[in-house]
């Protein structure tokens, strides 16, 4: 037992004493990054005008596409893709939503989300022109890592992932 004490202390030794470099030399040091999470994707807002809606049904229906690179095959396979659409006052909020006879929902495939606006009662309507929407893009590993968060909740969804405004 002494023996197996000694060689253990010994051995200790050693590679404390050979494990440490003598010449105080530090590696370099990179940049300070931004904090965040990597695992989740903000866009920043997006603003539409009026000459990037697209009139469908005479009207009853308009429709723009978002470029949107962060959304990758894995997002769609198991991520969430959430879309909150700005109002007037500053607040989020998240699509789909009706508002009178207004609705608003979107689609997404790799790359892009499409955003559409149509009236519940079919009827013809000007369009939209300008609207601001904030796409936030949630690995898996963020989603199950946060199973309470209200995903249609924008205040939530920012505290929960830390995104900046």
């Amino acid at each position: 037992m002494k023996t197996l004490f000694k060689k253990t202390f010994v051995l200790f030794l050693i590679l404390t004493t050979f494990s440490c470099s003598e010449d105080g030399a530090t590696g370099a040091t990179g940049q300070a990054g931004a904090d965040g999470n990597a695992n989740v994707i903000g866009t920043n807002t997006v603003t539409t005008t009026s000459s990037n809606w697209t009139s469908f049904a005479s009207g009853a229906l308009w429709a723009t596409t978002l470029n949107v690179p962060g959304i990758t095959q894995s997002i769609l396979d198991k991520g969430i893709v959430c879309v909150f659409k700005s109002d007037s006052t500053g607040s989020w909020t998240a699509l789909p939503f009706t508002l009178g006879n207004q609705s608003w929902y979107y689609s997404f495939g790799v790359g892009f989300v499409n955003i559409n606006t149509t009236n519940t009662n079919i009827t013809s309507f000007a369009n939209p022109a300008s609207h601001t929407f904030r796409v936030v893009i949630i690995s898996a590993s963020n989603r199950i890592a946060n199973p309470n968060v209200n995903w249609n909740n924008y205040k939530e969804v920012k505290d929960a992932l830390k995104l900046k405004d």
